[in-house]
């Protein structure tokens, strides 16, 4: 198996996965979506709320909220030692006072834990006109995509890497090259390549002349792969966080499988 990168950012990494199947990739790809812990807001307590949202829309809108925080520093709350009840190892508390007339953004947000903050300050949570006021304290713990989509950690997605042959000598390859919606097709004499930008369209195959003179297909065993984080948690993170659980899962297997013996 062969990893190359090819963007990467805090926030998003794209890479070339050569050597595997579609159902490796595919597992990569579930996990890092719904089975990285994350942080989100999973109780709210309204004191005063005077705005023109309900109470249930407003928690909703902070349930989304992603936050910044370390996942070595919590524990889920089933496995807490407080068992369930709520401390500092495995729930954030946050509170917010506000009086209007003014809008309440994500940075109003008064954390219990100066470690754990919105990641994007200038999200809007309420609109307050004069003489409104909204008072409210939330709590925040570890949960999964797989428990409820607020936690989903990252938009992961992959396709085959093209490929792309000559079968015969194309008659118009600039109206290939042009009917080429990503600029990806390149033909120069009797060769013809494509980049990774390619998805597969065949748009260029349509216009083709002669009719199967070019011919372009996907490598199953080759993946352009990538991670797009919808948290506060980076892209980076939550690839090697979910290679990690899918390691720890094919060991369960095997002992298990020993244990059948």
């Amino acid at each position: 198996m062969k990893v190359d990168i090819i963007q990467k950012s805090d926030r998003k990494i794209t890479f070339l996965l050569e050597g595997t199947t579609p159902q490796f990739a595919n597992a990569i790809r579930r996990i890092s979506m719904v089975e990285i812990p994350n942080l989100a807001v999973t109780y709210v307590d309204f004191s005063k709320n005077d705005s023109v949202l309900y109470d249930e829309t407003i928690a909703h809108r902070l349930a989304l909220i992603p936050f910044v925080f370390n996942v070595k520093d919590f524990e889920f709350k089933e496995t807490c030692s407080c068992e369930g009840k709520g401390c500092t190892l495995c729930e954030v508390v946050f509170a917010v006072n506000k009086k209007g007339p003014c809008t309440v953004y994500s940075k109003d947000i008064k954390s219990s834990n100066k470690s754990v903050t919105p990641l994007y300050e200038s999200i809007p949570i309420v609109e307050l006109l004069d003489g409104q006021e909204i008072k409210f304290a939330a709590a925040a713990s570890l949960g999964t995509g797989r428990d409820h989509a607020k936690f989903t950690a990252a938009v992961s997605f992959y396709r085959y890497y093209p490929n792309v042959k000559m079968n015969t000598q194309v008659k118009n390859p600039e109206i290939c090259i042009k009917n080429c919606p990503k600029n990806a097709l390149d033909i120069k004499g009797n060769k013809a390549t494509v980049n990774t930008d390619c998805d597969l369209c065949k748009e260029c195959i349509r216009v083709a002349e002669p009719k199967d003179s070019l011919n372009i297909w996907g490598d199953d065993t080759k993946f352009i792969f990538t991670v797009e984080s919808i948290s506060g948690l980076n892209a980076e993170e939550i690839l090697t966080t979910a290679i990690k659980i899918l390691k720890d899962k094919a060991s369960d297997l095997e002992k298990g499988i020993k244990k059948m013996k």
